[in-house]
């Protein structure tokens, strides 16, 4: 069956289940968060792009629905938004999604705008019924002291990390292994954070790779892979990573969704030169 879509978030059929972007926030970015190449070459691919200075940071979340589960890839910025949104529960609303139908939330890491989302302002759960479900290695490191040579931005995010934790507590689960849900695998991508990862959709001949922060400012990081962000942990790491990922993908042709692609952040890589482009996916009215 079809059905007609809003066109504020957007969705699409892979096999038995529905996939939904949902457009969380904007988020006013700088050219300095991008590293490990030159800013003449940042300005220059910035330029080409024909984008708005200064550069904006699009934060999406995912919703899976199908075989009878209501499953959230991620919350959005939440409680951290500022003047930055978040529209996630606006979108969801219009969608005819409750809080309390969602039944499982898979974490990609525990950076505050994928995990901010989880509670309110006052420190209250916002989905009540919902598992919640966390890659170990992402417990281990964002539940630990803050490192004595942590960076302000790094002792930020600890104490946005603490803050959620604090307010969770229990109904975090550690996430161990690959296998998440019948149709719902995890896929390590470590070095943006220690144990960062996506998740593969695999419905019939259909298939998602929801690959959260591979890129961040996707004008950039798609043509330089090696260019990495302020916001890695490793950026050694996480620029392997993306090379990795990208140059597989665009191998096997596998559908994408990203967290910072923009709007609606559903595509495919092609190769490109030396580098990447994004291809992105045809938006059509009816699901």
């Amino acid at each position: 069956m079809t059905q007609r879509q809003p066109a504020n978030v957007h969705q699409m059929r892979i096999g038995d289940f529905v996939l939904t972007t949902l457009l969380d926030a904007q988020m006013e970015g700088s050219f300095g968060l991008i590293q490990s190449i030159s800013e003449e070459e940042v300005q220059r691919l910035h330029t080409e792009s024909r984008r708005p200075t200064p550069p904006r940071v699009t934060l999406n979340a995912y919703l899976l629905q199908g075989r009878d589960r209501t499953v959230l890839v991620d919350t959005g910025i939440g409680a951290f938004a500022g003047d930055a949104g978040p529209y996630l529960m606006e979108g969801l609303e219009r969608i005819g999604v409750k809080p309390a139908d969602i039944d499982t939330i898979l974490i990609t890491h525990m950076h505050p705008d994928h995990v901010g989302g989880l509670i309110d302002t006052q420190d209250q759960p916002v989905f009540p019924d919902a598992a919640i479900l966390v890659p170990a290695g992402e417990l281990d490191y964002w539940g630990g002291d803050i490192p004595e040579d942590a960076s302000g931005m790094l002792t930020n995010q600890f104490h946005a990390a603490h803050r959620v934790l604090a307010a969770m507590g229990s109904r975090m689960q550690r996430l161990e292994g690959t296998d998440v849900l019948p149709g719902i695998t995890r896929v390590p991508l470590p070095g943006h954070t220690p144990d960062h990862s996506g998740y593969r959709v695999v419905s019939g001949e259909d298939r998602v790779l929801l690959w959260t922060d591979i890129v961040h400012l996707p004008h950039i990081q798609f043509p330089r892979p090696d260019a990495t962000v302020a916001f890695d942990v490793d950026p050694d790491q996480a620029a392997a990573t993306r090379q990795r990922i990208m140059a597989e993908v665009a191998e096997s042709g596998e559908l994408v969704g990203g967290h910072h692609v923009d709007f609606p952040g559903v595509g495919y890589v092609a190769v490109d030169g030396k580098g990447y482009r994004f291809l992105p996916h045809v938006w059509q009215p009816l699901v």
